[in-house]
């Protein structure tokens, strides 16, 4: 369900929205923490924390379902985000999809929550392919990445590492 905002995303128990400056704290804090950064190749430094979060900012100024903050309702907490990125992989640039979320909320199905509600707007918004990128012993985010309509294309290096692709066709190039 959509919330009276057209920027605002609700389920029910989340609030996915875009990032605000509000947010910057709550963004770059987790993503210098190791439990939070799980399965990259290492958490960012303050610095790296607060270009990313610049970044998403922009990100999503022209992609409408840019990585965006998930607020817990009945908290008014913000608990991870979720959305898409641009990345270069084998010479295009994919919108790659992807979330992350603090330890203590992970394994309560935010993750598909939020991402079915978002890829809903990517539908409206958005004709093409997203991408998947997740560690071959992330287990859990492979099967978040199946329950909300990828499918596995690929294992390959990306960026050096051992990855397992996920794709999904969203828009008018969806079946």
């Amino acid at each position: 369900m959509t919330d009276t905002n057209a920027d605002v995303v609700r389920t029910a128990r989340l609030l996915v929205r875009l990032p605000t400056e509000a947010d910057r704290d709550r963004f770059v804090e987790p993503v210098c923490d190791e439990d939070f950064m799980v399965f990259y190749p290492g958490v960012l430094t303050e610095e790296e924390a607060t270009d990313r979060f610049d970044h998403m900012v922009a990100v999503c100024q022209t992609v409408p379902f840019g990585k965006q903050p998930l607020v817990e309702q009945s908290a008014g907490l913000v608990v991870g985000y979720t959305g898409v990125d641009y990345i270069d992989f084998e010479g295009k640039t994919w919108l790659e999809w992807g979330y992350r979320l603090v330890p203590e909320c992970r394994g309560r199905g935010y993750a598909t929550e939020a991402g079915q509600a978002l890829l809903a707007k990517a539908h409206q918004s958005y004709a093409g392919e997203l991408l998947a990128i997740i560690a071959p012993e992330n287990l859990a985010s492979q099967n978040v990445c199946r329950k909300l309509g990828f499918t596995f294309w690929k294992q390959a290096l990306v960026e050096g590492d051992l990855r397992n692709l996920y794709s999904l066709p969203v828009g008018r190039s969806a079946p």
